[in-house]
C-alpha cells in the first residue's frame, strides 16, 4: 500500500498517515525559522507548488502549510521572483485593525458574558449541581479474570495481549493490565460497569484459548471472585442513611440486609447494612459498579486466583 502511494501521489503517506510526521508537523507549526512568500513579488505562477514533495503551498492564496512543509527548499530554488524566503517568522498578510474586526470582538465578549450571567442564574434556579465524583479501582490482593479463564496460571501462559476481548467487551469492565509481570494482558475492574451474567462475548472472540468458549448457564455459576463490604465507606454508617443498592442489584442473590449492630437496638427503623454470602458470590461486580459510595466503593470484588463453580 505504501508503495502504491509513493508510485501515485508522492509522499501521501508522509503527508496523511504517517504518526512521525504528524507529531513533527505539530511542533513545525511553531518554529521561528520557516520558508515565507512575499506577496509583492509573487505572481502566483505554481512553480513552487508544483516543485512541493509535502504539497503543502498554496500559490493562489500565498499560504505554506508548516505542518507538511519538510523544508527541502525545492520551492526557493524554483522560484525565478525571488519571492520565497528561508528566515524569521514574519505575517504574511498585512494587519487589518478594521472597525468590523473590532466590533467582531466586542460581540464575542458580550456573548460570553450573556452564557456566564445565564450560567448563574440556571443556579440560582435549580440550587446548583454538586460535583460528581469519578469512581477509583479498588486494590485488589487478586486480580480478576473473566469466566473461561480458569486460573492465573493457565490464563497468564496462553494469553497474547491480542485485545480482542477489551474492545469487544459490551459493558467495558476489561482493560489493559499495567502489571510490569502481565502488561496489556487483560484483567476486570468494575468503575465503568460489571460483567452481565448472560454474556460471553470474550470467551467467543479469544483466538487462543486463554478465555475458554463458556454458555451462560457455566458462567452464571462460576465464581470468579467474591464481594467485600467494608464497612466505613458504606453511606448507611457514614452518613447514617438507609441504602440497599447492592441488595437488589446483586444477580446472585448473594447479598442481604441486615441489622446493624452499631445502631440501638431498640430503634426497628435503623438502617441495615449488607451481608455477603461469599458461597453464592460470582464476582459480577454489580454491587460494586452501583455502590453510590465515592470515589471508593463500599463493596468491591477481590478475585480469586482459581475459579470455582457455586
Amino acid at each position: 500500500v505504501v508503495s502504491v502511494l509513493a508510485w501515485r501521489g508522492g509522499r501521501t503517506y508522509c503527508n496523511t498517515v504517517c504518526p512521525v510526521g504528524t507529531i513533527l508537523g505539530f511542533f513545525s507549526r511553531f518554529s521561528l525559522l520557516r520558508p515565507t512568500i512575499d506577496i509583492e513579488k509573487c505572481n502566483g505562477c505554481g512553480l513552487c507548488a508544483r516543485s512541493c514533495k509535502a504539497s503543502c503551498i498554496d500559490s493562489k492564496e500565498h499560504r505554506i502549510d508548516l505542518g507538511r512543509c519538510v523544508a527541502c527548499m525545492n520551492c526557493i530554488g524554483t522560484c525565478n521572483r525571488n519571492a520565497l524566503k528561508y528566515g524569521m517568522k514574519q505575517s504574511s498578510k498585512p494587519q487589518n485593525h478594521s472597525r468590523r474586526n473590532f466590533l467582531s470582538i466586542v460581540a464575542l465578549l458580550a456573548s460570553v458574558g450573556v452564557a456566564r450571567a445565564q450560567d448563574e442564574l440556571d443556579e440560582l434556579a435549580d440550587g446548583g449541581l454538586a460535583d460528581i465524583e469519578e469512581k477509583r479501582a479498588p486494590r485488589r490482593d487478586a486480580y480478576i479474570i473473566p469466566s473461561g479463564g480458569e486460573n492465573h496460571r493457565h490464563f497468564a501462559a496462553h494469553c497474547t495481549a491480542c485485545q480482542l476481548c477489551v474492545s469487544s467487551c459490551p459493558t467495558h469492565v476489561l482493560r489493559p493490565s499495567t502489571a510490569l509481570e502481565r502488561l496489556m494482558q487483560p484483567e476486570m475492574s468494575y468503575e465503568r460497569g460489571y460483567c452481565r451474567p448472560e454474556c460471553t462475548r470474550c470467551s467467543e472472540v479469544c483466538p487462543t484459548g486463554a478465555i475458554k468458549r463458556v454458555t451462560t448457564a457455566e458462567k452464571s455459576s462460576t465464581q470468579i471472585g467474591h464481594a467485600v463490604w467494608v464497612a466505613e465507606r458504606c453511606i448507611v454508617n457514614r452518613d447514617g442513611v438507609s441504602c440497599h443498592s447492592c441488595e437488589r442489584r446483586c444477580p446472585a442473590g448473594a447479598i442481604q440486609l441486615v441489622a446493624n449492630k452499631s445502631a440501638p437496638a431498640t430503634d426497628p427503623k435503623a438502617p441495615k447494612i449488607p451481608a455477603v454470602d461469599v458461597e453464592r458470590c460470582i464476582g459480577c461486580g454489580a454491587c460494586e459498579n452501583l455502590c453510590p459510595a465515592r470515589p471508593l466503593s463500599a463493596i468491591y470484588v477481590e478475585g480469586h486466583q482459581r475459579h470455582k463453580t457455586v
